[in-house]
């Protein structure tokens, strides 16, 4: 579902609502929280949105407070790629021309490709590297994709690129220690393959992801 979004204000707000989860997908929320992260000074609008999304987001009690996380069995993922297609398309600065020249160096159609590092958090500065993460089938070989951020070695931004398999991936979600998979989660803007990423985010939750 990589396309662009056409949505009444109303819904682009209440997608707004799921940025936290995008950011820290393993970590419980309070609707204050979520007040604070998204700017939003209303609680009723808040928590009535957070209602609707009860398909896709859990709400738990915890003593006299409402914890709200990630369900993790969801399999309905429309609203989350809405909300990382948002992300996307705000991201006004990306070098699009470097990222696209990479892309057409890619011959099939099953993959993902995150932007990770300074340019995911729009900290970039003038000689900043493009940090690229692609993510692709177990089955597949890295060298057609690693031939591809090759393209990057001469263009500025200069690329900084990673190819990971989709076990690889998950396996560093899993994993206790921090490292480039844990940081991918927690930092990143996805071009493309939003549909693969969250399948194995939501396996990672599953099985112990926890940030």
């Amino acid at each position: 579902m990589d396309r662009t979004i056409q949505n009444s204000g109303q819904l682009k707000k209440g997608i707004a609502l799921l940025l936290p989860f995008i950011k820290e997908p393993w970590k419980d929320f309070t609707l204050t929280e979520i007040k604070s992260i998204t700017k939003n000074r209303s609680h009723h609008y808040v928590y009535n949105s957070l209602e609707k999304f009860s398909e896709i987001i859990k709400k738990e009690m915890k003593g006299n407070t409402n914890i709200y996380k990630i369900n993790e069995n969801i399999k309905e993922l429309d609203l989350f790629i809405l909300a990382e297609l948002s992300v996307k398309e705000k991201s006004k600065y990306l070098p699009l021309k470097v990222i696209h020249q990479i892309q057409d160096k890619i011959k099939d159609s099953y993959y993902t490709l995150l932007i990770t590092g300074s340019y995911a958090r729009n900290k970039q500065a003038k000689y900043s590297d493009l940090d690229i993460a692609i993510i692709i089938p177990n089955q597949s070989s890295k060298k057609p994709y690693e031939i591809a951020l090759n393209v990057g070695e001469l263009t500025i931004p200069e690329v900084h690129g990673f190819v990971f398999t989709e076990e690889e991936f998950y396996l560093m979600l899993t994993n206790k220690e921090f490292n480039y998979g844990k940081e991918f989660a927690k930092n990143h803007i996805i071009i493309y393959g939003i549909n693969a990423y969250y399948r194995i985010l939501l396996r990672g939750l599953q099985n112990g992801f926890k940030g």
